[in-house]
């Protein structure tokens, strides 16, 4: 029993383990040979504080910033003022430890649902193997730790179902708040669904179930209220009618748009573009200066815009009114820009422009020999500048516009299999609450709301949302795999017999 660890619901020898570490440093280090390196630039980017405020008034900053979640923030944070310089050391280590947590859940979810320790084997290499997975966990970005965290909370949560312990069900809303207060796109009305869902389906734990979520719950809420409070959003993010706006507002003529504004249907920001160079959107003079460098400045120290700005929070209501009037106003032209997004979302993830070049180059030999499916990449991607479709976007902002059909086939044909699974199991008492059923369901729930959120709200990089889902989309293609594979074999073991029991009653009658 020594070598023996309890890891997400199914003990795991040190064989396993071993496994699991060597696939994923013989992935590590073949990336490595093929040149891919940490991207740590990223840190100059929209989605983080100025680093000069980070490292002499991170407090501070991170209280009043309501760009985005702050987790990711006070990772660099701590990072600056802990390493300084060799910062970008310490930020690749905690990606790579988030990269083989992941393995790790992958391997036991896997292994738990399927029931085969070589099939479990199989996925893991799958994804520690994809440029896709490699791409992401070394660029300094919200997206990795969501996809970890992610993958990290349905592991906790079957843990939480198999054993009935209090402690793992805090684990597992611990992780969820973690990842609401890491990318915005998971908000507490999707924390909340969680909590129903789980009543729903294990009525009887309603006491542990709400004092595991209890504080986790209050934590989110709390910094919400601050957001609330200071700026009037109650979330983790103000930039959803940025968002928002590039679905709606930008793919109307302005031709189109200006009488709205001139009847007052539409505020003068509807006119106005958020790529504007010239940087109208940081010239309102909306709000006061706050005596608050994260809010006040409208440059970071690098000479970048700070997307944290005062007003962008009032800017973004104004948006966010304005998108919804012109949904009503041209259903249309937002339907095709559903649409659009839409093929954006079931793009390969690897796709994005915003990768180093050298990184992109380095993965292209195992990107060619993979299928697309466990790559992230298609050789046939249509990648499309939107302002050449007319659209009023800079030239530098291209979408992969060509969704892979393979790719849209296999997700849905999954997660309709394991909603098909989920769904049968409701009408037992018994099934419904048990672990296979209870990550089944909550797996294609969090594909839905994450689907849903993802394409009728924003239009760009809607592909980095499915990358999200991407290792759990492993386990339970291999789950269903594993299941019709055993499904056939019984039919086959059926007809056998059937045949064999003729082949005697035909020698009887001879006889």
């Amino acid at each position: 029993m020594r070598d023996r660890t309890q890891f997400g619901g199914c003990s795991l020898s040190r064989y396993d383990l071993l496994i699991v570490l060597g696939l994923f440093t013989c992935s590590s280090l073949l990336y490595a040979v093929l040149g891919v390196r940490f991207e740590a630039s990223t840190v100059l980017s929209m989605q983080f504080i100025d680093p000069a405020l980070l490292t002499e008034r991170m407090g501070e900053s991170l209280w009043y910033y309501h760009a985005t979640p702050p987790a990711l923030n006070l990772l660099v944070g701590i990072g600056l003022k802990l390493f300084g310089a060799d910062a970008p050391y310490f930020y690749a280590v905690v990606f790579h430890l988030l990269g083989l947590l992941t393995a790790l859940s992958v391997y036991a979810l896997t292994r738990a649902l399927s029931d085969s320790k070589r099939v479990a084997a199989v996925t893991t290499a799958a994804l520690v193997f994809s440029p896709s997975f490699v791409l992401y966990e070394n660029h300094l970005l919200y997206d990795f730790p969501a996809m970890a965290l992610l993958a990290v909370a349905t592991l906790a949560l079957y843990q939480f179902v198999s054993t009935k312990r209090v402690g793992w069900g805090i684990g597992f809303f611990c992780v969820l708040a973690t990842l609401l207060l890491t990318r915005s796109v998971f908000h507490l009305i999707w924390m909340a669904a969680t909590v129903a869902f789980l009543l729903a389906l294990l009525g009887s734990w309603r006491r542990q179930i709400l004092l595991a979520a209890a504080v986790p719950f209050l934590v989110v809420t709390l910094w919400y209220a601050k957001n609330y409070y200071y700026f009037g959003k109650f979330g983790s993010s103000t930039w959803m009618g940025l968002g928002l706006s590039n679905i709606t507002l930008s793919l109307v003529p302005p031709a189109q748009l200006a009488p709205l504004v001139e009847r007052g249907e539409l505020s003068p920001w509807a006119l106005v573009s958020r790529y504007d160079s010239s940087w109208p959107i940081f010239r309102g003079n909306l709000r006061p200066p706050a005596g608050v460098p994260v809010l006040d400045n409208m440059l970071t120290a690098p000479g970048h815009a700070n997307w944290n700005y005062r007003d962008i929070p009032a800017i973004d209501r104004l948006y966010t009114a304005d998108a919804l009037t012109v949904i009503r106003r041209f259903p249309a032209t937002y339907v095709y820009g559903v649409s659009l997004a839409n093929k954006a979302y079931f793009a390969p993830t690897s796709i994005s422009p915003y990768f180093s070049q050298a990184n992109r180059i380095a993965v292209t030999p195992i990107r060619l020999a993979a299928p697309s499916l466990l790559s992230g990449a298609s050789g046939s991607m249509l990648v499309v500048s939107l302002q050449r479709l007319g659209f009023r976007f800079p030239e530098d902002i291209v979408v992969p516009l060509r969704a892979d059909l393979l790719m849209i086939v296999a997700w849905v044909g999954v997660f309709a299999w394991a909603y098909a699974v989920a769904r049968r199991a409701l009408t037992d008492s018994v099934a419904r609450s048990s672990p296979r059923v209870v990550v089944m369901g909550f797996l294609v729930m969090t594909a839905a709301y994450t689907y849903l959120v993802s394409t009728t709200l924003e239009l760009g990089e809607n592909y980095r949302y499915r990358f999200l889902l991407e290792p759990l989309f492993f386990v339970l293609a291999a789950t269903a795999a594993t299941s019709a594979f055993g499904a056939l074999r019984r039919a086959k073991a059926v007809r056998s017999f059937f045949s064999k029991l003729h082949d005697h009653s035909k020698r009887g009658m001879t006889y």
